[in-house]
């Protein structure tokens, strides 16, 4: 009995020459496959996919291997490189993200994989091809992704890099599990990150800075929360997200007392708050410390509610991250900082800690002290946010009163 061909190869004229296709031939069913692009197989194969195949015997080769690899007559091959995507980032089904945590602990949390499947769901699935399968995706379609979004130029280099980590990690482990052979995300160009400039406000803004919000404060157009809120940020460098789930329990008062009689309150820094998640651990994943003024700890302990909240809102609960950065920018304008101004200068509620960490880098605080009260685990986003690197020549306890004597936090 004469043996079933395993696929037909053909040739097609097209705008720019001839290219080869294949028919595969469905061993159990005999049924045959619409017509497979030899150049689109090589490129699947990992095989390269610049220079076109002209020769038949090379065809050949690429659809034997194509037959070899399970890439053709594959389940597997139904597979939807969106749904996939999607899959592969839903926290509570995720079973990449289940495994990861079980190894790791913690190493993939709510709020980055929301981040990541707003990014895929806003920028990637939208300028796909309707319904592309995981197998057919080329480095072709991620190419017109990543060139489109640098066209549009609405997005920082480091958002682009976001978006591209949102379909390559998925892809990563496609080529683990063996679903797919090669990642086109592999041929992508390197995307160089432009770092954009911290906006911080200079010594004389701080003051001034100060000054304006507590007149807006005594005025009733900032409500105490929000106050102290600011006077905490720009005295300890904590994220808005520490600031914001800081808990009386977590402020010891009179920690230490310095040599020169100065009593300082200790906030031990073990949470964040943020929107999808809720209660989280820290940024670096690890408690650190830093020393307060005892009066301001008094005051900020004196505002907390009855579950300990330190900045709870009018309505309960914790004060409002856009509210905070709309009071921050208040400020500002009160100052004669227009909104203009602000954009330029990149000047945003984070800007309070960027200027912490240049304020203590001018007061002669060491670099490895800057780094212990940040939260900083490498010199190198140590530096980002001072700027330039600094000697030793202090310990922890007078960052934050080195740099408070610049504030009038007092009522």
């Amino acid at each position: 009995m004469p043996k079933r061909s395993k696929f037909y190869l053909y040739q097609r004229k097209l705008k720019n020459g001839n290219y080869w296709y294949v028919n595969f031939i469905d061993p159990i069913s005999g049924e045959i496959s619409t017509g497979k692009s030899i150049d689109v197989l090589k490129e699947k194969l990992g095989m390269g996919y610049v220079e076109s195949i002209k020769r038949r015997d090379e065809a050949a080769i690429i659809a034997n291997k194509a037959l070899e690899s399970g890439l053709v007559f594959s389940n597997k091959e139904c597979l939807s490189f969106v749904d996939y995507c999607r899959d592969f980032w839903d926290w509570d089904n995720s079973a990449y993200i289940k495994m990861r945590n079980y190894i790791k602990p913690n190493s993939i949390g709510l709020e980055y994989s929301n981040n990541m499947l707003i990014n895929f769901n806003r920028h990637v699935a939208p300028n796909l091809p309707k319904g592309i399968k995981l197998q057919d995706l080329t480095t072709k379609h991620l190419d017109n992704i990543v060139k489109r979004l640098f066209a549009e130029n609405k997005l920082s280099s480091g958002t682009i890099q976001m978006v591209v980590i949102s379909f390559n990690q998925p892809l990563k482990e496609a080529i683990r599990q063996g679903i797919i052979l090669v990642n086109p995300a592999d041929r992508l160009m390197k995307i160089t990150r432009t770092e954009e400039a911290r906006g911080l406000l200079s010594y004389t803004e701080c003051k001034e800075f100060s000054k304006m919000a507590k007149v807006l404060y005594l005025d009733g157009k900032i409500i105490k929360s929000y106050y102290l809120a600011l006077v905490t940020a720009v005295s300890t460098g904590m994220r808005s997200g520490e600031i914001r789930a800081l808990n009386s329990e977590n402020i010891v008062t009179s920690a230490l007392v310095r040599d020169d009689g100065i009593v300082l309150d200790k906030i031990v820094i073990k949470e964040s708050i943020a929107p999808y998640s809720g209660i989280k651990c820290t940024k670096g994943k690890y408690e650190r410390e830093i020393c307060i003024p005892h009066n301001l700890g008094v005051m900020l302990i004196d505002n907390a509610d009855s579950k300990g909240r330190v900045f709870p809102s009018k309505s309960g609960g914790y004060i409002s991250s856009p509210t905070l950065r709309i009071v921050f920018s208040q400020v500002l304008l009160a100052m004669g900082i227009s909104e203009e101004e602000q954009k330029k200068r990149n000047l945003t509620f984070h800007s309070l800690r960027h200027s912490f960490a240049t304020l203590s880098r001018d007061g002669n605080i060491s670099q490895e002290d800057r780094m212990l009260v940040l939260g900083h685990k490498s010199e190198k986003v140590n530096n980002r946010y001072t700027h330039i690197s600094d000697e030793q020549l202090e310990r922890v306890s007078l960052v934050t009163s080195k740099i408070v004597d610049l504030f009038s936090y007092e009522q």
